[in-house]
């Protein structure tokens, strides 16, 4: 009798989608990262500049704005893309590794650079990454797999503080949004700010509580309770402080918490509205008006949660789609003006043309114009795809600006403001320069001086021969004492006769000695008086 066979026990698709997840994150961290880090001085100097910040105060300073305008021009502005947090960043990034610039980006010189885009991960307080090494998929794993934040999330930074986070500037995205996380080419590479920052987790809402006990629930009527509210309204302060703090200009934001953790949408949006802009009913102006900060991305990728966004944010979101740098520096230097390339527009009113039809794709519920909106947004992403191809492949083969050449090698430096050193090469002053100086000399040491060969440069010292060697010169010396006619050229070393002839020359000068070190050995014969008589049948061969 055999054993039966194990019942077959089908596992879940996300099941083995999760293991793949968990063991790329062991080759990200293993392989990937250092390889990373190893070629990139800034994102190694930006995890060794990553901060914990604890409840940022508010600026001292608060400019002075009219109180009966909500909206003024120093209002940054409020846009909602339905798109991950990367994907929101990558559009609004600078591409430092880029083979060649735009002519308006390329006229902003490296101290007008503008700062890194503001990214907030919504950060596990109580472990770094979340559940990354899990092959977990919320946004901070996401995080995780495709940037060099999380080298930046130190173990004594936990537990997390309740208001504050992590600061990590210059993570480097190296990886796409897609599900694979493919590698990105190095020109389409850019760097982000992080702030790593913990939501409440499964709060007291309305309707969780037990009837028996409706002290512990929420008895305001609203979906979070007082204390809750509160204590989410200073952690949102807290992130935008610490964005203001650190110089960032535009901030990629999203549904916080409100995913694994449980916070409701609606009112996660009605507070991010009331930090931001104040809220619908209110009179007065928030004291906080976020200065420096001009531009607000809202990244949800759920349609539903964005749905939420919009109607808090209905009557102060811009309904243009996110400018690019290149476009935006047009504005920094004012004396140029350059129309939009064609190209430029036409890809605008492709992504213009996308979001509008899926827009209308959620309002039409008749199947066949829904199948037939879907065609039309799978031609139009076609054609964005063709178009952005396009355009890498002709900037690809241009030649870079000479006036740009200087700042693209720049690009590639980072410069250490603390004395740390992290880049791979050490210069230090005595090292020679790089310009082309006719006053520059060049050291002795170095100089190659030919000198005319003397005839003592060709004689060989004695000291340095072979004993094997010491017949061949006997042999030599005695035919150059020899007379002219016997066939021997004293300057050249050429004997012009046979092998006869030879052996009775040295018959009659009586050399000793032996042949090369190649040749036969030569044998002495008998009575040959004070003359040796060699035999050269063993060379000849007789």
């Amino acid at each position: 009798m055999g054993r039966e066979p194990p019942p077959f026990v089908m596992q879940h698709p996300n099941t083995h989608r999760r293991t793949e997840r968990a063991r790329r994150a062991k080759d990200t961290i293993n392989k990937a990262l250092p390889d990373i880090l190893r070629s990139s001085p800034r994102a190694r100097h930006g995890i060794h500049k990553s901060d914990l910040v604890v409840d940022p105060e508010p600026p001292t300073h608060h400019g002075t704005f009219p109180l009966s305008s909500t909206a003024s021009d120093s209002a940054p502005k409020i846009r909602l893309l339905c798109t991950d947090t990367l994907d929101a960043a990558a559009r609004l990034s600078e591409r430092p590794f880029a083979t060649r610039r735009t002519a308006a980006s390329s006229k902003v010189g490296h101290g007008q650079q503008r700062p890194n885009v503001m990214v907030l991960s919504f950060a596990s307080p109580l472990k770094p990454g979340g559940g990354f090494l899990e092959g977990a998929n919320s946004q901070e794993e996401f995080l995780c797999a495709r940037t060099t934040v999380y080298p930046s999330l130190w173990d004594s930074f936990y537990r997390l503080p309740e208001v504050g986070g992590i600061l990590t500037p210059d993570v480097m995205v190296f990886r796409d949004s897609t599900p694979e996380a493919n590698e990105l080419l190095k020109r389409d590479r850019f760097f982000v700010d992080v702030v790593s920052a913990g939501m409440l987790r499964f709060p007291e809402t309305r309707g969780r509580a037990s009837d028996e006990k409706p002290e512990h629930g929420c008895s305001c009527g609203v979906s979070y309770c007082d204390r809750d509210r509160e204590l989410v309204t200073r952690k949102m302060k807290a992130v935008m402080r610490i964005a203001q703090a650190k110089g960032a200009e535009r901030l990629v934001l999203g549904a916080w918490g409100c995913g694994a953790y449980g916070n409701p949408v609606k009112e996660v949006a009605r507070i991010w509205r009331k930090v931001i802009a104040g809220s619908l009913r209110q009179r007065r102006p928030n004291v906080e008006r976020w200065q420096g900060i001009t531009e607000i991305v809202f990244a949800i990728p759920d349609r539903n949660m964005a749905r939420e966004f919009e109607l808090a944010f209905k009557d102060v979101l811009a309904m243009d789609t996110p400018s690019s740098p290149a476009l935006d520096a047009e504005d920094v230097n004012a004396d140029s003006e350059q129309p939009v390339p064609n190209e430029d527009a036409e890809t605008s009113e492709l992504v213009t043309k996308i979001q509008e039809t899926e827009m209308q794709i959620e309002l039409i519920s008749n199947p066949r114009s829904r199948q037939r909106l879907r065609e039309v947004l799978a031609n139009l992403n076609r054609d964005l795809a063709q178009s952005l191809a396009a355009r890498r492949t002709a900037e690809d083969l241009a030649p870079p600006s000479p006036e740009n050449a200087e700042e693209e090698e720049e690009s590639y430096i980072a410069i250490n403001s603390d004395g740390e050193e992290n880049h791979p090469f050490h210069f230090d002053s005595e090292d020679a320069a790089s310009d082309d100086s006719s006053d520059a000399t060049i050291p002795e040491a170095f100089e190659f001086r030919p000198q005319e060969p003397g005839l003592d440069d060709f004689e060989t010292s004695h000291d340095e021969e072979e004993e094997g060697f010491e017949g061949e010169n006997q042999t030599y010396s005695l035919l150059r004492r020899l007379p002219g006619s016997n066939g021997f050229d004293a300057k050249t070393g050429w004997f012009s006769g046979s092998i006869d002839q030879l052996q009775g020359l040295l018959r009659a000068g009586g050399v000793e000695g032996r042949g090369s070190r190649g040749s036969a050995e030569m044998r002495a014969r008998e009575g040959a008086g004070d003359v040796e008589e060699f035999s050269l049948e063993d060379v000849l061969g007789g």
